[in-house]
């Protein structure tokens, strides 16, 4: 049985607009990365895969607005949209983390603010 939900989340909107965004800023930072002469020396398999992931993780953002945005909609629904949503702010953390470690402050921290903003939105727009 679903829950009752409230609609036309802001914060949902924000977070659709922010995954539009990091897919946009994932693409060109990856294509800037992908010019660095080291990628050269990789393994044709393992370079290949390295670019092919780096478009996924870009797709997945947009992925991610999209399902942002019908959740703007439509509210969140059920456990399965709950969950997905807790899995984006986990990956998220995590990926902010380890931006971090790496020395890439200013990823980590536009990553860890996208994930506060999916967790609030995420937290208003489910009742139940």
């Amino acid at each position: 049985m679903a829950t009752t939900t409230s609609t036309n989340n802001p914060l949902l909107l924000a977070a659709a607009v922010a995954h539009g965004v990091l897919a946009l800023g994932h693409t060109t930072k990856g294509l800037d990365q992908f010019k660095h002469p080291s990628l050269n020396t990789l393994p044709t398999a393992l370079r290949g895969a390295v670019k092919a992931g780096w478009y996924e993780g870009s797709g997945f953002f947009l992925i991610m607005g999209i399902l942002n945005f019908r959740w703007y909609k439509t509210g969140i629904s059920d456990v399965y949209d709950k969950s997905i949503a807790g899995i984006l702010v986990s990956l998220l953390v995590a990926a902010g983390a380890a931006y971090y470690r790496s020395g890439d402050k200013p990823t980590a921290t536009t990553l860890a603010v996208v994930a506060i903003l999916q967790g609030l939105g995420v937290r208003h727009a489910f009742v139940g």
